[in-house]
């Protein structure tokens, strides 16, 4: 893990434990949220999730031009209220849901510990069971380079309560995500990772428990195994 990451999930523990020692109480951005009011008339979170799920502000997964879109979904009308409101409707389209997560961790990161880590935790295993990135590059190189990706650290900044949710895709070994780009492609594509594989490693780094990768594929599904036991 990078040093940003780690510092990422550390400074997300601490905030959600003050949260904790302080029920009732909602976490507090940094910097200013002045765009934060009430949403204004005529706004809705119906509008927001749909234009979330139609991709109309950006590619967030393009980390050339991804803060400009993180930016241009913050800067809508009420934008925190309404993007927690998306995360909660389980009704509403699970990319929004999962995009709108995502600018939350950016610009709010608490938010998840005032929603419930579960939730959030839920729509990510449901991000990462559909490729909702568009391709693996967001959720790590894994085992070797000790990489868990921009998206998958959000399992590890979850913890314990992401666990529920990876556990079912210890069984799905379709293998749907693909990397793109040049050298990173060549390399995270010769390690054939399967669904279940991405799972495995971020259920090991949440529980501390060491996860072996093999490039035999009836290796690797014993060390699967060995780790559903163990959990």
């Amino acid at each position: 893990m990078t040093r940003a990451r780690t510092a990422a999930v550390a400074a997300w523990v601490c905030a959600s434990a003050c949260m904790c020692a302080r029920p009732g109480a909602r976490p507090e951005a940094a910097g200013s949220i002045s765009n934060q009011e009430a949403p204004v008339k005529g706004s809705s979170s119906d509008d927001l999730a749909r234009k979330l799920a139609a991709g109309k502000y950006g590619d967030f997964f393009n980390y050339s031009v991804r803060d400009k879109a993180v930016d241009r979904v913050w800067a809508e009308p009420g934008s925190l209220a309404r993007l927690e409101a998306i995360v909660r409707d389980p009704e509403a389209p699970l990319q929004a849901r999962f995009l709108a997560s995502e600018v939350l961790f950016e610009k709010h990161f608490t938010f998840a510990a005032a929603i419930g880590p579960a939730v959030v935790a839920e729509i990510y295993a449901a991000a990462l069971r559909d490729n909702l990135t568009g391709m693996a590059n967001s959720w790590g190189l894994l085992y070797e380079h000790d990489d868990e990706g921009p998206v998958g650290v959000r399992f590890l900044m979850l913890g314990e309560a992401a666990v529920p949710a990876l556990m079912p895709l210890l069984d799905d070994a379709r293998t749907t995500l693909v990397y793109d780009g040049s050298e990173e492609a060549t390399v995270g594509n010769g390690y054939q990772f399967r669904v279940k594989d991405f799972a495995a490693y971020y259920l090991g780094k949440i529980k501390r428990i060491p996860v072996a990768f093999h490039s035999d594929v009836e290796a690797r599904d014993r060390e699967i195994e060995a780790l559903r036991r163990r959990l």
